[in-house]
């Protein structure tokens, strides 16, 4: 005969027993139920080769294959192991833990509830992300900390660090301000009707990232950080439903940045700082111009005064006119002794192909407002087209220009070509 066991898995009180019997679980009747323990008894089995079926099993001679009475407790008396696998306790198991080593596939622990535990941290996290507004926080570190790369004394891990901090923190406080100002108008946009309100979260990053900026990098760099979210959440944000000019102004926050990671370790009195500044300005009006015109309706329908519904010509002209603009601005930082001769040249192929879609949006927008004539359907389809064309050029040009003015650097390839070599200005 083979005697067997039952283990008991299930972490509740006195759970019913399963065994596990040619393949397949069996339930054995619960042990509380019967009046002594009990011990199971099968009649044996002969051993299966690989590849025999289930009906080629047989029972040896003589044996009945029924399970026979249960056997007295007196014999678990002379085993403590099996009176002790075999009785009911007290004892509450603790939440188990799963062992998924050996599984082939990843298991997600879930809580009580049955969420998903990363899905449960994900979910508190989300609302500060979205209030941050991460991709426009990410364009501003980015400029900040590249103009960081450009100044001429050597970068610091800390403080590259701490004005990366900082820089992001101030960004999400402005950026959560400007939401909490204008719950009643971003509901009636699409594109911002899912934004959430937290004031407190605002002043707490506010203060936090003025304050690592003025300790762990400078006073200066902290007070432009400060300045900035005045500027962005009280005075842009106001001027966005009086006048026009606020695209001009929120253009100047955009400039900011730059100014910061220059200020991190180089005087804003050189002219390098504000060539860059220069860059980041005039870099906004083709990009936020032509993606401006295409929910200028949402604008208008939510009492925003921008130029794309205002005047469309001057909006499209407005955003070509700087697109030029981004030629001589990088030929000045070869001029002033941030990047090398070669800058001008690659650097030119970027801003020909923002501002060859910039001229065409332009272009269309002034044969579709001409004076007297109304937009046709085409026109108007024509003109959507180009400054799609327009935003996504923007939006590849300002990190390519950045990678490629960082890759120029003055002085970046004296060790290869020398001092005097083709880098050289």
């Amino acid at each position: 005969m083979i005697v067997v066991t039952a283990t008991f898995f299930s972490p509740s009180l006195c759970a019913l027993p399963a065994l596990a019997w040619e393949g397949q679980m069996i339930a054995l009747p619960h042990p509380c139920l019967i009046r002594r323990p009990v011990l199971y008894v099968f009649p044996r089995v002969l051993k299966r080769s690989l590849g025999t079926t289930r009906t080629q099993v047989k029972a040896e001679d003589g044996l009945d294959r029924s399970p026979l009475q249960f056997i007295s407790n007196s014999i678990l008396k002379t085993n403590s192991k099996l009176a002790r696998a075999l009785s009911c306790t007290d004892d509450v198991s603790t939440k188990p833990t799963l062992e998924t080593s050996h599984i082939p596939f990843e298991v997600k622990q879930k809580d009580v509830n049955g969420t998903d535990i990363k899905t449960a941290q994900k979910g508190l996290i989300a609302p500060y992300v979205a209030l941050s507004k991460p991709r426009l926080t990410a364009l501003v570190v980015l400029s900040a900390i590249c103009s960081y790369a450009l100044t001429p004394y050597n970068a610091t891990i800390p403080q590259l660090l701490n004005l990366t901090l900082g820089t992001a923190l101030c960004s999400a406080s402005a950026n959560a301000i400007n939401q909490a100002r204008e719950p009643d108008f971003d509901k009636l946009m699409a594109r911002t009707v899912g934004r959430p309100i937290a004031y407190e979260f605002a002043a707490v990053a506010g203060t936090v990232g003025v304050t690592v900026l003025c300790a762990g990098v400078n006073t200066t760099v902290g007070l432009l950080g400060a300045f900035n979210i005045v500027l962005y959440a009280w005075m842009y944000t106001s001027l966005k439903r009086t006048h026009i000019i606020n695209t001009w102004v929120g253009a100047l926050v955009g400039a900011i940045p730059p100014l910061m990671g220059w200020a991190s370790s180089s005087p804003l009195s050189d002219p390098g700082a504000w060539c860059l500044a220069a860059l980041l300005y005039a870099w906004q009006f083709p990009h936020f111009n032509a993606l401006s015109h295409g929910i200028r309706q949402d604008y208008k329908g939510a009492g925003y005064v921008m130029t794309c519904f205002v005047n469309p010509r001057l909006n499209a002209r407005v955003g070509f006119r700087y697109a030029l603009l981004m030629f001589p601005i990088c030929f000045l930082l070869t001029y002033y002794g941030v990047t090398d001769s070669v800058f001008p040249l690659d650097s030119g192929i970027l801003n020909g192909w923002m501002a060859y879609w910039s001229f065409m949006f332009w272009k269309q927008q002034r044969l579709n407002y001409a004076k007297g004539k109304t937009p046709t359907a085409e026109g108007m389809k024509l003109a959507n087209m180009y400054a799609k064309k327009t935003f996504w050029a923007s939006v590849w040009h300002l990190p390519g220009v950045l990678i490629l003015a960082m890759l120029h650097k003055k002085g970046r390839w004296d060790w290869l070509f020398g001092k005097d070599g083709a880098f050289e200005s």
